[in-house]
């Protein structure tokens, strides 16, 4: 009986622990602000007119962008959905303002996901181009905002997307070279 008695007790205090730390998980995503915004400078060794065209190229993007599975342009052309290739999420963009090919606006929002705005800056310097990325997003809700949190950093993703436009920028010099 003794050893009953132990083991329901260490029960009670796994359940205990268990339950604390998601009171804290809960209590700190309560906290946390549901609006991030994420800005990051990346230089590119080419010419801006050879990155406004791998940025603005959004229907190649499934050929170069590992996380992209599909685009789905709509007949305005200013608007499309990008159906990600691991979780099938798909993330909603409008152009809100475009000035080739220095500066693309982007709304951006996956549904009840999350909303926010996408910002690429370019310009020529040193023989390159800087870019300049911003991307704002608001979670939807208190399991987006922790998702994101858990899951999802913008710093990484804008990099990310970054190292493989500049593999594309490249590629397609190498095409035009031959």
């Amino acid at each position: 009986m003794a050893r009953t008695k132990i083991g329901v007790g260490r029960m009670n205090w796994v359940l205990l622990v268990v339950a604390v730390v998601a009171g804290l998980v809960v209590a700190a995503a309560l906290l946390l602000p549901a609006t991030t915004r994420t800005t990051v400078e990346i230089r590119f060794d080419a010419p801006i007119a050879a990155v406004w065209a791998v940025y603005a190229d959004f229907e190649s993007q499934p050929n170069w962008r590992s996380d992209v599975g599909k685009v789905e342009v709509a007949s305005d052309r200013r608007s499309w959905t990008e159906t990600l290739e691991m979780s099938g999420m798909r993330v909603h963009f409008q152009i809100l303002e475009e000035s080739p090919p220095s500066k693309l606006v982007l709304k951006t929002g996956a549904d009840g996901n999350f909303e926010g705005r996408y910002v690429a800056e370019f310009k020529t310097e040193n023989g390159g181009t800087l870019g300049t990325f911003m991307e704002e997003a608001t979670a939807l809700g208190f399991v987006p905002k922790v998702m994101r949190r858990l899951f999802f950093n913008q710093r990484k993703f804008i990099e990310e997307y970054a190292r493989e436009a500049k593999a594309e920028i490249a590629r397609r010099e190498s095409t035009t070279d031959h």
